[in-house]
């Protein structure tokens, strides 16, 4: 479908914009764009939960981030009886310490450690009727090329029969009478 197809309207149902609203060619359609210097939400939280102040625990003078803070601040207004700050930490430790797995999960089962000796009895003795890759024949990928070839072949036969069951090739017997 060309688009002169709908004589300016570029879909069916859609009329472009006025002139003197469209967009000009090679220019972008957010003319301000983001403001340079601009901060997100989360990188402007984290700048200021990551700033450190100097303060005094206990008698003894200490560098410490805003977080850290908060969290001792929280934690000294729990252990007071503050039922909010309570839940409070009972979310901070939620999201720091990771949760029991659901039931039904497994465990890792990790080997029992093993001498190099016995790692390759172990290995020699799973590996022992294994063959080893290319010294084998694929039988089935030369019967193929036979019938495809046009070769006599077991495969080609009942490839053949196959084809003439369903309508796709000539019977070879009715076509040597």
């Amino acid at each position: 479908m060309n688009s002169d197809s709908y004589k300016g309207v570029s879909a069916e149902g859609r009329v472009p914009p006025p002139e003197e609203y469209r967009i000009p060619k090679g220019k972008s359609g957010n003319y301000k764009g983001r403001p340079r210097g601009s901060v997100s939400r989360s990188k402007l939280i984290r700048k200021v939960a990551n700033t450190t102040h100097r303060v005094a625990i206990d008698g003894i003078s200490q560098r410490r981030t805003l977080l850290e803070l908060l969290i001792l601040k929280i934690q000294a207004m729990a252990l007071n009886g503050n039922a909010g700050a309570a839940s409070l930490m009972n979310d901070l430790f939620g999201l720091a310490i990771p949760p029991d797995p659901p039931e039904g999960c497994g465990f890792l089962v990790v080997p029992a450690p093993l001498s190099l000796e016995e790692f390759m009895a172990q290995e020699n003795a799973r590996n022992a009727g294994a063959r080893e890759p290319g010294t084998y024949v694929n039988v089935k990928a030369e019967e193929f090329e036979k019938a495809a070839r046009g070769e006599p072949s077991p495969l080609g036969e009942a490839l053949h029969a196959f084809g003439v069951k369903f309508g796709t090739l000539p019977d070879r017997s009715e076509s040597s009478r």
